[in-house]
């Protein structure tokens, strides 16, 4: 008897260290993660603490505004990059500025005066549940985004769309314009087409085609921007585009110029690594044809300029610049994501033709294949691999995915998981 309660005694001692040792335990995690979870414990009464981020820097070189941890290498690449400001005519502005209901009717279907404006169509397959409806306008394109433009001429019984406005029927060019879309202000339209016709080289030289006798024999040649061109000078009507009569033979043609045929059944792709890509898009932002990003644009030291590198400094707030593409709205909202894609592209575009620089060996393409069950060597090929820079490939989200767990195993799981929207009204 003595000896079961001493036994029982024992075991009583061993529980009560064991249940000892849990709780240090579960104080050293509460500890480890924080023994006050604010989701939780939340208390009214006290409120929650207000704070401030720090104020914006201004860049030195470029005079962009920055925000807190934004560097300098995000404008201008530390003063590498260094571009004119895209002008506009002051009555364009105005447009853009007034709170006017003639200025705030153009802001509101700004999208709109543009297409009837443009020279060029865009194909893109636009998600209509974030477009339309009485929420705030967001502008999502899925898949490939592509600019095309078609002949000088309708075919019979076609009514003159996008380039054709500018040359056929030139007595009714209101009316023509004004059958895109009924519900645009008149007003509005007469005034941007006289703005255009006074600034824009392309516009010049559409109605300068118009009035030639021999139309019908003639085609049209869009240049590229010329190599001893002063880079991103503001263009002149004889830059953009020179007429050839008949089967006269195309001199000085450059690899990306471009020849519109007079009738032609087909369209024309117009390549996203040329510079008259944005201009015959976007007339609206870009008045003067003022070319965007090409292959050949470079910095101040020579050397290339990228595609981000480009548009990340066009982009950039600055203090006392009239810009009329942060004014642009839903407008800017199509012409970031219409460049984001150009970037990806390009991005993209680089890694093909460099596979040899970055090592794809290492990446063992075969054993890739065999993880995920491909047994015929037939059906590997040639392919291109992604480095896990480029965000979104498999690798990259391989490697997110270990991050991610990586955190989870140090600190737990997580209390709460905290989205925000912003409000842009």
């Amino acid at each position: 008897m003595p000896s079961n309660n001493v036994a029982e005694q024992a075991r009583g001692r061993g529980r009560g260290r064991g249940r000892g040792r849990g709780r240090e335990r579960g104080r050293g995690r509460g500890r480890g993660r924080g023994s006050h979870n604010c989701a939780r414990n939340f208390n009214e009464a006290i409120g929650v603490a207000k704070l401030h981020l720090p104020a914006p820097t201004t860049c030195p070189h470029c005079q962009a505004r920055l925000f807190y941890h934004e560097t300098k290498d995000m404008c201008c690449k530390n003063g590498r990059t260094d571009l004119p400001p895209i002008h506009s005519p002051p009555e364009l502005i105005e447009l853009f500025s007034l709170e006017t209901p003639q200025g705030m009717h153009f802001r509101q279907h700004i999208r709109a005066y543009n297409h009837i404006f443009s020279f060029t169509s865009m194909g893109v397959h636009i998600d209509q549940s974030l477009a339309t409806g009485g929420r705030t306008f967001t502008f999502r394109a899925q898949g490939s985004i592509y600019h095309k433009i078609g002949s000088l001429l309708p075919n019979e019984n076609d009514r003159p769309r996008y380039l054709q406005l500018y040359i056929y029927d030139t007595d009714h060019e209101v009316d023509n314009r004004m059958l895109e879309n009924a519900a645009l202000d008149r007003d509005v339209v007469e005034k941007i087409q006289q703005i255009l016709n006074r600034h824009n080289p392309f516009v010049q030289t559409f109605h300068h085609l118009a009035q030639r006798q021999d139309l019908l024999n003639c085609k049209l040649i869009i240049r590229e921007q010329a190599a001893n061109q002063r880079q991103y000078s503001m263009p002149s009507a004889s830059q953009v585009a020179a007429i050839i009569v008949g089967a006269e033979d195309v001199q000085n043609r450059m690899g990306r110029d471009i020849v519109v045929q007079t009738k032609h059944n087909q369209l024309l792709n117009i390549q996203d690594c040329v510079g008259y890509y944005d201009p015959m898009q976007y007339p609206l932002l870009l008045p003067y044809g003022t070319y965007g990003w090409d292959v050949n644009s470079h910095n101040n030291n020579g050397r290339n300029l990228t595609c981000r590198d480009y548009y990340a400094y066009v982009l950039q707030i600055r203090q006392h610049a009239e810009s009329v593409l942060l004014r642009g709205g839903r407008l800017l909202q199509q012409y970031v994501v219409d460049n984001y894609v150009k970037i990806e592209t390009q991005k993209l575009r680089y890694i093909r033709s460099n596979q040899p620089n970055l090592r794809r060996e290492l990446y063992n393409g075969l054993r890739d294949s065999l993880n995920v069950g491909e047994n015929s060597t037939g059906n590997v090929g040639r392919r291109t691999i992604l480095p896990s820079t480029f965000i979104g490939s498999p690798r990259d989200m391989h490697q997110r995915y270990q991050d991610a767990m990586t955190l989870v195993q140090k600190y737990g799981k997580p209390d709460i998981f905290l989205t925000m929207t912003c409000n842009p009204n």
